[in-house]
Order: C-alpha cells, then structure tokens, then sequence
C-alpha cells in the first residue's frame, strides 16, 4: 500500500509541476490568461487528486485481480476512460464574461487532464521496477 501511496504523490507531484510549466508555456505563447479560471494550486491539486484517487484505484484493483499484467490492462482502460470522461468538464465549464479569448480555453485544459494519467504511467517503471523487466 506505502509504495503504491507514494507512485500516485509522486506521479501527482510531477504532472502537477508540468501542469504548472505548461500553463505558463501557453499563456506566454498565447499571450492569455485564464488565472481567474484556472489557478496555480487548483492544478497542482487536480494532478495530486488524480493521481491519489488512482493509487486507490490500483490498490484496490491489485485486492481482486492477482495477475499482474491483467491488473494493469483493466487500470490503464479505466484510467483513459475516466480521463476521457473528464474532458467533459473543459466544454461544458462555462466561463465569466469578461475574460478575453474563451474559445482558447479548452486549449489549455484539455491537454491538462491527460497529465496525471502520462506522469503515473511515466513513473510506474521508478516505483515497480520487477515490472518492467520483461
């Protein structure tokens, strides 16, 4: 349970950091802001939320599915659906009349919400290496 606990803090940690440059990178870029919308800790808390929810996930998943490789296939096809799934959010949210170029918006956190599935799925091989052996 500690080494899963500690994959999804850390997997949590780093996307929210890349949340963070990446957020910076497209309004430098864009010449945007959407702070008011989108602020520093709520990403940083997303990624961490994310990524936590998923090590319970896998914890709780590991409890019933004793194959390895099965576990993993059943928590990566959740893991992308739920992250599909939550691309909902960035269409659906609706945003304050006074800020300017909205139509930018899903630009910037669509591609947010892949970061907790990308940095668990980059991290795994540090926290399980007896996996990744092939």
């Amino acid at each position: 349970m500690q080494r899963v606990f500690f994959h999804g803090l850390g997997a949590g940690l780093l996307a929210g950091l890349a949340a963070i440059v990446f957020d910076s990178a497209y309004a430098a870029a864009l010449l945007v802001d959407f702070s008011m919308v989108i602020n520093v800790p709520a990403m940083l808390g997303a990624c961490l939320f994310g990524c936590t929810l998923a090590a319970l996930g896998y914890w709780l998943l590991g409890k019933v599915v004793a194959n390895g490789r099965i576990k993993d296939i059943i928590f990566n096809a959740v893991f992308l659906l739920l992250t599909f799934a939550s691309l909902v959010s960035s269409f659906a949210y609706e945003l304050p009349l006074d800020v300017e170029s909205p139509e930018l918006f899903p630009g910037l956190s669509v591609p947010l919400h892949f970061f907790p599935a990308l940095f668990w799925l980059a991290t795994k091989p540090l926290f399980y290496p007896e996996a990744s052996r092939g």
